[in-house]
This record gives C-alpha cells, structure tokens and sequence, in this order.
C-alpha cells in the first residue's frame, strides 16, 4: 500500500475499511495516526488538513479483499480479544497500530532479508518517481501524494522533472528522428 498509494505512514495505518470504495476501487485519505508518550496512539486530519481520494488498480483491489478476508477470519478466530477499531492495518488484536510499528516491520523485514535500509517514506518516493517516468503529470502525482499545491511536488521531485524531460526528448526523437531510420 505505501508503494501502491504513495501515503505518508501515519496515513496507511490511519485507514480504515469505511475509507474504501469497493465499487468505485478507491480510497478516501482523511486521517492520519499519531503517536506521542502522553497521547498514545491518536486520530488527526492529514498533514495538510485536506482529504483526497485516490483510484486502485484491480489487482490491489483483489489484494484488499483477500487481506480483509484474513482479517475476518482472525478477527473470529481472536474472540473476545479482537478490539474492533475498523482500521485496515491493525495490532494483532485488532486495535489501531502505531506509526512506528510500520517502522519496525521495516527494519526487521531489511535484517531478515540482508537488505540496506527501507525507510516507510521511500516507497512514497519511488511511487512519484514511476509515475513521472510513466509519463504522468505533476498535476496528477501532487494530488496521489496529497501535497496541497501543486509547487510542492514540482520542488521535491525536480530532479526527477528533469530526468523525465530527457527522455521525453529522447521518445520525441524517436518518433521524428528515428523512427523513418527504422524504417528504411
């Protein structure tokens, strides 16, 4: 979901079911959970106070039905110790899962598998990163990450605008250029 969403960590583990859109394969992004030591885990608006809603592909779509099938299944398995919270991504218990839990499936999952660092907000970064060299438009990738204008993005990912325009220039060239050389 962070590659596949682009959502900040607080936003994966703030959603709940009630948030997706089976019908219309989205998901509504509006909260966002928080930790501190004197709160707990609690609810907030997103970083930008603004919600979105953004389209999932069939194959996540499938993907979430089958993780809300297991849900179910250890839901009624767990009996009176299932908390109930609504959230997609839960503690073992069903209660909300703090955003620093994310953190450290990450870092067990780098040891186990010998890997450098996976940090939760990279897969954010590389979400935006295949959607400019897809060749989709910062007006549409700035509303995925949920940034609030649109020159945001545009600063943060200008590195990637460029590299992007290279190959456009690249693409352009082959379809003017060498494409006749192709074809003889």
């Amino acid at each position: 979901m962070l590659m596949i969403t682009g959502y900040r960590r607080g936003e994966v583990v703030g959603l709940k079911w009630d948030r997706v859109n089976w019908e219309d394969s989205s998901i509504r992004i509006d909260t966002t959970l928080l930790y501190t030591p004197e709160r707990g885990v609690y609810e907030s608006t997103t970083k930008t106070g603004a919600e979105r809603v953004i389209k999932l592909s069939a194959e996540t779509m499938a993907l979430l039905r089958q993780y809300r099938l297991w849900q179910i299944e250890t839901r009624l398995a767990s009996g009176d110790r299932w908390t109930g919270s609504g959230f997609v991504f839960t503690r073992e218990d069903g209660g909300p899962m703090a955003p620093d839990t994310l953190s450290g499936y990450l870092r067990r999952f780098e040891k186990k598998y010998n890997l450098l660092h996976i940090h939760a907000h990279k897969f954010r970064h590389s979400m935006a990163s295949i959607l400019y060299f897809s060749g989709s438009d910062p007006v549409s990738i700035s509303k995925r990450l949920g940034h609030a204008q649109v020159s945001t993005t545009q600063n943060i990912y200008a590195h990637l605008i460029a590299q992007a325009d290279t190959q456009s220039a690249e693409r352009i060239a082959d379809a003017v250029f060498r494409a006749e050389k192709r074809h003889g």
